[in-house]
């Protein structure tokens, strides 16, 4: 009875069915060993036996145990990146949700930019009413008035006429200031047809000379293509981020029939022939900077070298932004590239000697360990990152006083501090930095270090400790250095566009395509660093590059390049940082 009772008792407090598997055994076992002892036969061999067979089945009992918290320990590292994901999917992305002290968009936000932008809707501002003695009269004040100067302007005229004015005026009237406001109207796309007529003569005697008007040097021989046109294509895809198809549509509706594949020619044939003047310049003057960021964003491409791959060929899009320090300009580049091999940005940056601010991939540290002059900077951001993405997962309220929450205050604290140095000279900066932020840094790396061995490796905060750790080189060499920022945010931020423009057209058709496309966005995105307009660079640049292509001194470029004081003066921008 009391061998039944046990058994029943060790059954209830299982914690599995194996556990209860296992203890029935033991409490049979223990009910035949009580019945065997009292049995008078020898029983020295069957004790043994048994004994052992009950060592087994603890073992047995203890390996369910430990596999059992293994599953709930990969249970608890599952649930935790999948609360990770959707919080990266459907939760808002920037970091500002914890703090915005660096107000960076990450990569994935600019797949959903219109949802980051939405936070807070911005109310049009409203004409003020001004009381006037003895005449009421509007005055437009503030944002408005702002935005809508420089504009051209048509006047347009409100009066009465004399009879009116007779009749409510007998006695005669005299006119006040008018009161006047602003609308503002669009005239939509406009198509003028450039007919030339090149005039031809000949003598009067008939000899047989003839002499024709000098014929300008058209952008494409025998094409209804002009440079304006083609600007607007390309400052449609590149900068507004409209693919050529859906471009295409919008001429139809206007009468035009343009294909995808004209337009797609004219872009890739203006890239490579002209265009390309203009990047290749660029790239030898962003060597001149002691400081480059870069980066690289996956794109898909259909045809390589000519040759169709079944869902496309997985390619990156390379960018590479200078540091804009006294004395230089910003300078974007974009190189695509087959792969993510490291003999992509060796070979772009083989004359470059300086730092590379980068988010951690080992192809860059392998280039620094290579070259005496070359040195890689971490992120700092990304370091902080995954912590944030954790906080935000959980709920700030969750994770108070948790690992996450402790990393992500001294990271910020640390970033925070250097922002206060950014108008300090560059010798000043690092003294700051040295005297002030040393032993922060040094803490930090200290901390992550002591709580990286008390957790379990694998999980989420383990791997953002192990992040930080592996990169603790990298990310100390801005202490060291005055030109070097905290983050690779000039570089996250010059990839953008690409971003934005890759979720409308989803792939590139060929290789040539994405050459072209690198080009071209490293053109619109320097533009708009140096506060350009778009369209109208790319208008100046095609009209007049064809002009100089005969020439061999290539000195006409700089002329052209989107600092110069004529590109400043014809090409302005419009745009202004609120």
């Amino acid at each position: 009875m009391f061998c039944v009772f046990f058994c029943i008792g060790g059954v209830y407090n299982a914690k599995s069915h194996r556990e209860m598997f296992v203890l029935c055994g033991l409490w049979e076992m223990m009910f035949v060993l009580t019945i065997i002892l009292s049995a008078p036969i020898p029983l020295v061999i069957i004790v043994s036996s048994l004994q052992d067979q009950l060592l087994a089945l603890q073992s047995q009992l203890d390996h369910a145990n430990a596999q059992l918290s293994d599953n709930n320990r990969q249970i608890e590292l599952l649930t935790e990146q999948i609360r990770i994901m959707n919080q990266r999917f459907f939760g808002r992305r920037s970091e500002s949700a914890v703090s915005d002290i660096d107000g960076q968009i990450s990569l994935f936000d600019s797949f959903n930019e219109a949802e980051y932008m939405n936070q807070e809707p911005s109310k049009e501002p409203a004409i003020t009413e001004v009381i006037i003695p003895s005449y009421h009269r509007k005055k437009a004040v503030g944002k408005r008035e702002s935005d809508l100067s420089g504009l051209p302007a048509c006047i347009i005229e409100h009066t009465l006429s004399d009879g009116e004015l007779a009749v409510k005026f007998p006695d005669g009237y005299k006119e006040l200031p008018a009161e006047v406001y602003k609308r503002l109207h669009i005239i939509p796309e406009t198509f003028i047809v450039d007919e030339h007529h090149v005039h031809v003569y000949t003598s009067k005697n008939n000899d047989g000379t003839i002499l024709k008007a000098p014929r300008p040097k058209d952008l494409f021989r025998n094409s209804i293509a002009t440079p304006a046109l083609v600007a607007y294509i390309i400052n449609g895809k590149y900068t507004n981020a409209l693919p050529l198809e859906r471009q295409s549509k919008a001429f139809k509706t206007n009468g035009i029939q343009l294909s995808t594949n004209t337009m797609a020619n004219w872009v890739v044939k203006s890239a490579d022939v002209y265009l390309s003047l203009i990047y290749d310049r660029l790239h030898e003057l962003i060597y001149d900077s002691k400081v480059i960021h870069a980066d690289e964003s996956p794109v898909k491409v259909m045809r390589i070298n000519h040759a169709k791959i079944k869902n496309g060929k997985k390619t990156y899009m390379w960018v590479y932004r200078n540091r804009t320090l006294r004395g230089t300009h910003p300078i974007v580049l974009f190189d695509w590239q087959p792969s993510r091999h490291s003999d992509h940005p060796r070979e772009f940056l083989k004359t470059f000697s300086g730092t590379v601010v980068t988010n951690g991939y080992q192809v860059y540290h392998k280039l620094a360990k290579e070259r005496r002059d070359l040195k890689v900077a971490g992120c700092w951001v990304h370091a902080r990152r995954p912590f944030a993405e954790f906080i935000k997962s959980v709920g700030q309220d969750t994770a108070k006083g948790s690992i996450a929450q402790e990393a992500y205050s001294m990271i910020t604290e640390i970033m925070h501090m250097d922002n206060t140095f950014d108008d300090l000279s560059v010798t000043e900066r690092k003294k700051q930095r040295q005297l002030v932020l040393y032993e922060k840094v040094d803490a930090y790396f200290a901390w992550a270090k002591q709580k990286y061995s008390q957790i379990t490796h694998n999980s989420t905060i383990g791997k953002a400790l192990a992040y930080s750790i592996n990169q603790e080189e990298y990310l100390r060499v801005f202490l060291s250095d005055g030109n070097v920022p905290m983050d690779n945010n000039y570089a996250e931020q010059a990839i953008r566009s690409f971003t934005i423009g890759r979720k409308n057209f989803v792939m590139i058709e060929s290789s040539n395509g994405a050459k072209a496309s690198a080009i071209l966005y490293s053109l619109v995105e320097t533009a708009k660093a140096n506060l350009i307009n778009t369209f109208e660079y790319f208008n100046l640049l095609l009209t007049e590059i064809p002009q100089h292509m005969d020439d061999k001194d290539l000195r006409f470029i700089d002329d052209l390049l989107p600092w110069s004081p004529r590109v400043q003066k014809e090409c302005p921008s419009r745009y202004k940082k609120s």
